[in-house]
């Protein structure tokens, strides 16, 4: 009884302290594609990164953000700047993905457009490519397959937010985005990542390949489409954590599930 006790306490902390896409759902994504690559593209990673796992490196992105930095030129009238890399992308009305960086004098930010130039370099070029910057576009891919498929990461034309702004969560005010990029997965999964992964990793190979159909736009859409239920809750949003999580436990699942699979279905084809 007191062990059983002590292990409830134990989850209820996790869940209070970990984090949603952040370090142990982006891991979880990443272990599920691993489990998924070809014998070729696991040995090429390895290789690249140093003989370590693509589960390493799933939030490098977000652990060396001041450094990820790309120089745009934001406007006609402005000199070059210097931004962060996106970690979000833009929806059309459609929820298809926008296949630009900008809309006039608008910096869009567009995480599935670099993902696709840097996936298409990758397969162009990796063998003569300089080992930082082939590191370097590695890192930003198994991260950027983790956050095109966070609900909270999509901007669509008429809610630009990205869920940024306050809610009261049971008792708790919270930013919205942060059940997202928060405790939303560790309140599920409160345990190891591999676990997690375990748990998750459930389609056949045929269900797999009808996941994996299309290129990195059509993963875009469908995530886009998938997530825009989560934007009902508005500013101000009472929230009752229980209903909640019966009402996107499944789409959880789905996102980091698809997430994993499209991940390694990436790989395989950038390392065939």
């Amino acid at each position: 009884m007191k062990r059983l006790l002590l292990l409830c306490i134990v989850a209820v902390l996790m869940c209070g302290t970990s984090y949603g896409w952040d370090r142990r759902a982006h891991a979880t994504v990443a272990k599920i594609a691993e489990n998924h690559l070809t014998p070729k593209a696991k040995k090429m990673l390895n290789k690249y990164l140093g003989g370590k796992s693509i589960v390493y490196y799933a939030s490098w992105a977000d652990e060396y953000k001041p450094d990820m930095l790309i120089e745009l030129d934001f406007q006609p009238s402005n000199a070059a700047r210097k931004v962060t890399y996106p970690h979000t992308f833009e929806a059309n009305a459609d929820c298809s993905v926008f296949k630009g960086m900008r809309k006039g004098d608008k910096f869009v930010k567009n995480c599935v457009l670099l993902a696709d130039g840097f996936a298409k370099d990758l397969k162009e070029n990796h063998k003569t490519m300089d080992d930082s910057l082939r590191f370097h576009k590695i890192a930003m891919l198994i991260h950027w397959l983790g956050d095109m498929h966070c609900p909270e990461h999509i901007r669509y034309p008429d809610d630009q937010t990205t869920g940024g702004y306050e809610v009261l969560y049971g008792k708790k005010k919270t930013i919205y985005h942060k059940l997202w990029d928060g405790g939303f997965f560790a309140s599920f999964y409160p345990w190891g990542f591999s676990d997690a992964a375990y748990l998750i990793d459930t389609c056949t190979p045929e269900e797999i390949a009808e996941i994996t159909k299309g290129d990195i736009f059509d993963w875009g859409k469908d995530s886009a489409i998938a997530s825009r239920a989560t934007r009902k809750y508005r500013e101000g949003a009472v929230i009752n954590p229980r209903e909640y999580q019966i009402e996107f436990h499944a789409l959880l699942d789905s996102q980091i599930r698809k997430g994993g699979y499209r991940m390694a279905k990436l790989f395989n084809d950038i390392f065939k």
